[in-house]
């Protein structure tokens, strides 16, 4: 199996599924040199010497010498240059070799090519293509041009080799970072047994917690429990050995290339650990809101001026290795007397006498920048996922408003026919100014009620969506509040979602946008 045999099998199929089989053949049955190039490509490399556009646009003129009407008639139908010539000038009679390896053989083709006068070049080009099927010769200029794509994603390709080596994905990921090295010897230095180092750098599950209730208050003793604030950024773990620093987020994905002030400032710990803690953006002593961190989230490219306007910050608040010694069998107050000696930014801990001293910590999250609080036994070890008596979360009241709909959606899934996307706003004056979409907290007979009327009351469609009579007025609740630049209102809010619907409020008795000020000024203060 060749590379013009997976990209025939690539190209035809829809199926994830097929693609990945097709990956994973390729990589058992083709040369060495041959899959490492190949999957080098999917992966986005671009072979050494590219011939330019112009090039192609020569050997065009040079066949249809006379008849360049005909040329530019079959390329502005086909719209590809490369499709364009792989049509006219590739052997309609020949089939596609898909055993022999081909892609060396093909950068020592262009390599030639590149060296050779413009004229050879060109002549050398049609009469190379003249040899090759279509397939082939389409794939030969993709690649020659830097045009080359096909829709395998990145983690496809990770997958197929993890499957393929019987490594595990994550180290395949972390053998990857800095690209694959297309030699006869790729396959082996990926299938090579995982190093203790690459070991040390993996994630430990997560430990997720229960929503508290206060029925819990009959089981629980307040001196059992230590009690934090629960920061609204993104939960990491950071992973500390003696040749590399790691964050690891809770959706198990590496993101560490995102936060190199935190990589930096990890740079001076020792090494053997692991912590788990939450990044959020912290400016003048404060911790900023998570749409100011979102800024950071995703970015090819972490420019000065960002890691200064935005700067992150790692807030610990567990121990789970220390010194290469795996603490998660340890209480919780044990494991934070390990963190306590690194001399870290942390989450700061709380003592609780009795269940009115919780109330009021909690009363003050808000101030702090926090979004409620986290409670844990004092005693209690870390296991992955959601275990009872271990940790719970309480988070704060969500803010309210009341809003009139004005657009309408129709949802998804077993909702499709149902309109049960809306966009809410406020009154500015006389003008009502969205501020939220939501699309959840109705039940399915107030959803069906819903939707009659929005049919009945629709007065402009916009494809899919509808406009209403601004007649019904919703409350929506929400976990946070911030400027916004992107929002016509000037306001973005966190995790809006509908309360309830509000049948005995009018229009005109919704929230006007100031109200939304004096809650950012609560905030603020």
């Amino acid at each position: 199996m060749n590379f013009v045999a997976l990209f025939q099998a690539l190209d035809c199929s829809q199926s994830t599924l097929r693609k990945k089989h097709a990956l994973v053949s390729f990589i058992e049955q083709a040369d060495p040199m041959e899959s490492g190039l190949g999957l080098a490509l999917l992966l986005g490399h671009r072979l050494p010497h590219r011939l330019p556009s112009k090039t192609l646009k020569q050997a065009a003129e040079s066949v249809f010498r006379g008849s360049t009407w005909l040329f530019e008639a079959c390329y502005t139908t086909v719209g590809d240059l490369s499709e364009t010539l792989a049509i006219l000038l590739g052997d309609t009679e020949a089939v596609a070799e898909t055993q022999t390896p081909c892609l060396a053989s093909w950068v020592a083709r262009l390599e030639a090519l590149k060296k050779a006068p413009p004229e050879q070049q060109t002549q050398g080009l049609v009469s190379w293509l003249q040899t090759l099927s279509r397939d082939e010769a389409f794939l030969f200029l993709k690649l020659s041009t830097g045009g080359f794509r096909l829709g395998v994603s990145q983690g496809l390709v990770h997958e197929s080799i993890s499957m393929a080596t019987g490594i595990d994905r994550a180290v395949i990921d972390e053998r990857l970072m800095g690209g694959l090295q297309p030699d006869v010897h790729w396959f082996a230095r990926l299938k090579a047994p995982v190093t203790q180092d690459e070991a040390d750098a993996r994630p430990v599950p997560f430990l997720l917690a229960h929503s508290w209730q206060d029925t819990l208050q009959d089981t629980l003793a307040p001196r059992d429990l230590a009690v934090e604030y629960k920061w609204d950024g993104i939960r990491c773990q950071l992973i500390k050995t003696d040749s590399l620093i790691r964050l690891w987020s809770r959706g198990d994905q590496d993101i560490t290339a995102q936060f190199p002030d935190i990589t930096g400032w990890a740079a001076t710990l020792p090494s053997g650990l692991i912590l788990d803690g939450e990044i959020i953006v912290h400016k003048e002593g404060q911790p900023r809101p998570f749409n100011d961190l979102q800024v950071r989230l995703n970015r090819k490219r972490v420019t000065r001026t960002l890691l200064a306007s935005h700067p992150a910050l790692f807030r610990a608040y567990d121990c789970l290795r220390f010194a290469s010694q795996d603490l998660r069998d340890q209480p919780h107050h044990d494991r934070r007397t390990h963190l306590d000696s690194l001399g870290i930014e942390t989450s700061p801990l709380q003592t609780v006498a009795d269940w009115d001293a919780l109330k009021r910590i909690r009363a003050s999250a808000r101030e702090q920048g926090a979004e409620g609080l986290m409670i844990k036994h004092r005693d209690g070890h870390y296991t992955g996922g959601r275990k009872s008596g271990l940790w719970w979360k309480w988070k704060l009241d969500p803010m309210t408003a009341d809003c009139v709909l004005l657009y309408a959606q129709a949802g998804h899934g077993r909702r499709a026919a149902l309109h049960t996307d809306f966009t809410l706003a406020v009154w500015q004056e006389t003008d009502l100014i969205p501020v939220a979409k939501a699309y959840s907290g109705l039940t399915n007979e107030e959803l069906k009620t819903i939707d009659r009327w929005i049919k009945a009351h629709t007065t402009d469609k916009f494809g899919p969506v509808r406009q209403v009579k601004p007649e019904l007025v919703f409350e929506i609740g929400f976990e946070g509040i911030a400027r916004s630049t992107r929002h016509k209102s000037g306001i973005a809010l966190r995790f809006p979602r509908i309360l309830r619907w509000r049948t005995d409020l009018t229009p005109k008795d919704a929230d006007h946008l100031s109200h939304f000020d004096h809650l950012l000024d609560s905030v603020a203060s």
